[in-house]
């Protein structure tokens, strides 16, 4: 003989589904983000990032006479990311070169003391852009490195990709020059 349920068994076990759902939703809201790929993460509380059509007077000074675009490559000597893009760099010099693109390549760092580990590593990579600044960072809106922030004679953004690239960002990115 089958034992009848309560209609109190039903509405306890509606109650456990509910309870379940919610915390269920908390959760993935709290964790999504690590699940996103870089290039559409933004946690609350992030570094502000450089958006297209905003000026950045600070990497006007850095953009030599005569450029009608500059891309800067915000990279970190700590930055393990910033080293295995490397080879990618070097392809986007060398095609920079190949073509005779106006586009002028500028490595932006976040100290003097940087800028020695960073020619190194560029230099080993077999390439060098052709510039090297200090930047702050935080003056240009870069929310982690690397960063590339394609701008024009004026300051003016252009576009911005942050973290490593991923192949098709990287042909966006070469497309750009």
């Amino acid at each position: 003989m089958e034992k009848q349920k309560s209609p109190l068994d039903t509405i306890a076990n509606i109650a456990i589904i509910l309870v379940c759902i919610i915390a269920a939703a908390v959760l993935v809201d709290r964790n999504v983000y690590k699940f996103l790929p870089m290039s559409t993460q933004r946690q609350p509380g992030a570094p502000p990032e450089a958006a297209k059509g905003e000026t950045l007077a600070a990497l006007r000074d850095h953009i030599p006479a005569g450029t009608q675009k500059a891309l800067f490559v915000a990279v970190s000597p700590t930055c393990h990311f910033c080293n295995d893009s490397m080879p990618f760099y070097k392809q986007l010099i060398d095609k920079r070169n190949q073509m005779s693109s106006p586009v002028k390549v500028i490595a932006a760092v976040p100290g003097d003391d940087a800028k020695d580990a960073e020619a190194k590593h560029f230099a080993d990579a077999g390439t060098q852009p052709d510039a090297m600044v200090h930047v702050d960072f935080s003056t240009i809106k870069v929310p982690g490195t690397p960063t590339l922030i394609l701008v024009d004679n004026q300051g003016k953004v252009l576009d911005v990709w942050v973290g490593k690239l991923d192949a098709s960002r990287e042909r966006e990115v070469l497309a750009r020059l």
